[in-house]
């Protein structure tokens, strides 16, 4: 018997992507644009299309069907949605849109309870079989004096003191933050033996999933690394797997990936993006992500490879948190892998402190690296510790900043208002802080000229 279809609104999805696109000017459009998320279209054309918008809105350029069939014609996804398709987006009212918009987020609640009734289900499935299963498939318990008694080689180390085989190692870092290209250039780095952020690597062969570069544009990326290295890569050394427009779950794929792989031989496996193997995941819940992270475990124990990824940084100052919590989404994608490579804007331009988290090895120091195109370089003359701090924002004033303003002859209120206004303070901070000073009987107004004056031993009431 065929499933009954999962809840949607494809008129409502349609009509939803019309107004975007006849919004009137770009910023009414992308007004409408931002309200929407991949989560709102469940039919593929409608998919595809919220997508190449998405494109459109990063490419700041104006929304409208011929700049949304350009850009279908670039993926390679025209001909899944059709020129008709494109055409019929005329049933869009714009002033309609908060009821397309309601339509939309009831269907996807709805398709997302299903999917997490299915889950649990499984879950529950697997949880039976399991208890029927006297060994659970799980290792037999040993005595701690034996386990001592049979001294274990550590894994060989792909990059010297940062990673070893058989684990995973995670790039974090903000938009912008060439993630992609670093591991291009650790992926050509260990297939070739050459150094990588100044570390020595030991070469091994390679295997690297594109999900997302189109394969022009991936020669390009690989030519001007090598190059840039200066080094010349042989066959054998990386095996790419370009999977761009086939992404999927990584229930489904990450065995596929397994059974390629087994034999192979790979010293190193990168994922890029992770996120195109979300699927149904959601990344802030600890329970997606921790059977995402299994998955790509046990991806590096049949394999015996390392597995690298990028995961991007958490909207907002990333300077101001603790580099293992400027990952977005679950705690888990920073606490789970076994090496980490937070990547944090340095205060100079086009620099970044690397700030690495080793469960395995010996703590490392942050260190500064500079993107110089197609490499981050390491680069010893920046400070580490001079994170690039959100734009605009100023340390808090205090007490003593308005003080070294006032001078000893005094100032009228206006007169110290301006002078501190001069000086960046606000009209609102500086009343809070000489409310202060005077307080601290630091300042006082005199009753003789009424100005405020700083108190010293001499004047002192």
């Amino acid at each position: 018997m065929r499933p009954e279809p999962l809840p949607h609104d494809v008129e409502a999805e349609c009509a939803a992507l019309a107004c975007v696109l006849d919004g009137g000017p770009r910023d009414e459009a992308a007004k409408y644009f931002s309200q929407l998320c991949e989560r709102h279209f469940h039919c593929e054309h409608t998919r595809l299309i919220f997508r190449a918008l998405a494109q459109i809105e990063a490419d700041g350029t104006r929304f409208d069907s011929v700049a949304l069939r350009e850009r279908l014609l670039a993926d390679g996804t025209l001909k899944r949605v059709g020129d008709a398709t494109i055409a019929a987006l005329n049933v869009g009212s714009a002033a309609a849109f908060p009821s397309y918009l309601a339509i939309l987020d009831d269907r996807a609640a709805r398709r997302e309870a299903i999917a997490a009734a299915e889950r649990a289900i499984r879950t529950a499935r697997d949880i039976s079989q399991q208890v029927q299963s006297p060994s659970n498939g799980l290792p037999d318990l040993i005595d701690a004096a034996a386990f001592l008694a049979a001294p274990l080689d550590p894994p060989a180390e792909l990059v010297a003191g940062i990673l070893h085989r058989g684990s995973k190692l995670v790039f974090g870092g903000g938009s912008k933050s060439f993630k992609t290209w670093c591991l291009l250039d650790l992926a050509i780095s260990v297939a070739t033996g050459a150094e990588w952020l100044g570390r020595q690597t030991m070469q091994g062969r390679v295997l690297f999933v594109n999900f997302e570069i189109q394969p022009h544009a991936w020669q390009g990326r690989l030519r001007a690394v090598a190059e840039a290295k200066g080094v010349q890569l042989q066959p054998g050394q990386i095996t790419l797997w370009n999977l761009r427009g086939h992404a999927a779950d990584f229930k489904t794929l990450v065995p596929k990936i397994i059974e390629r792989a087994r034999r192979e031989g790979f010293a190193l496996i990168v994922l890029d993006p992770i996120y195109k193997l979300y699927g149904g995941t959601d990344e802030n819940a600890a329970g997606d992500v921790a059977a995402l992270l299994n998955s790509l475990e046990r991806l590096a124990t049949t394999t015996g490879a390392a597995i690298a990824f990028g995961a991007h940084f958490a909207k907002g100052n990333a300077a101001g948190k603790e580099a293992i919590d400027r990952i977005s989404g679950s705690g888990v994608f920073a606490r789970d892998p076994d090496s980490l490579l937070i990547f944090t804007r340095h205060e100079t331009d086009d620099a970044f402190v690397v700030e690495p988290i080793l469960r395995n090895f010996a703590p490392v120091a942050p260190f500064t690296v500079r993107w110089e195109f197609p490499l981050m370089r390491p680069a010893g003359d920046l400070d580490p510790a001079k994170l690039k701090q959100a734009g605009g924002r100023k340390p808090e004033n205090v007490p003593d900043d308005l003080l070294k303003l006032l001078p000893a002859e005094g100032l009228s209120n206006p007169d110290f208002v301006a002078t501190a206004e001069e000086d960046g303070i606000s009209k609102r901070t500086f009343y809070r802080l000489r409310k202060s000073l005077e307080k601290a009987q630091k300042i006082m107004l005199s009753k003789v000229n009424g100005k405020w004056m700083p108190i010293s031993s001499k004047n002192k009431p």
